[in-house]
């Protein structure tokens, strides 16, 4: 985890195949939040990508590297202190070398915070 204690996994489990829906919850007291932004707290972008890609690496064991990202679109502010528990739908596809990632990120109510597809390659 390169944020350490930056969220917590409440749930994961598989979908169909080749997908799987993750349940986190944002740990509101990290200090990543001073900074993003001081009494008004927002969850970087570049922080959720980062989930997404933890998230892969512990549904496929194994370690990735951001190759590409291509129509991410941030929907919501992600305020931890009013919605911290997110649900992230991964779908996942494979070949040797990548593995290519649709993912859907959403609050709890079902409000869409974040769409995007990215490319990981395998290390």
């Amino acid at each position: 985890m390169l944020l350490k204690n930056f969220y917590e996994i409440q749930s994961s489990k598989s979908l169909e195949q080749n997908s799987f829906e993750t349940i986190i919850d944002l740990q509101k007291e990290h200090p990543i939040f001073n900074g993003h932004f001081p009494n008004f707290p927002v969850t970087p972008g570049v922080a959720m990508l980062q989930i997404i890609k933890e998230l892969t690496e512990n549904q496929l064991e194994q370690s990735l590297f951001l190759k590409s990202a291509s129509n991410v679109k941030f929907l919501s502010l992600v305020d931890p202190n009013e919605n911290s528990i997110l649900k992230f739908n991964i779908s996942l596809e494979e070949d040797f070398q990548h593995v290519k990632v649709k993912n859907t990120t959403s609050f709890q109510d079902g409000t869409p915070v974040l769409k995007c597809y990215i490319t990981f390659d395998k290390r």
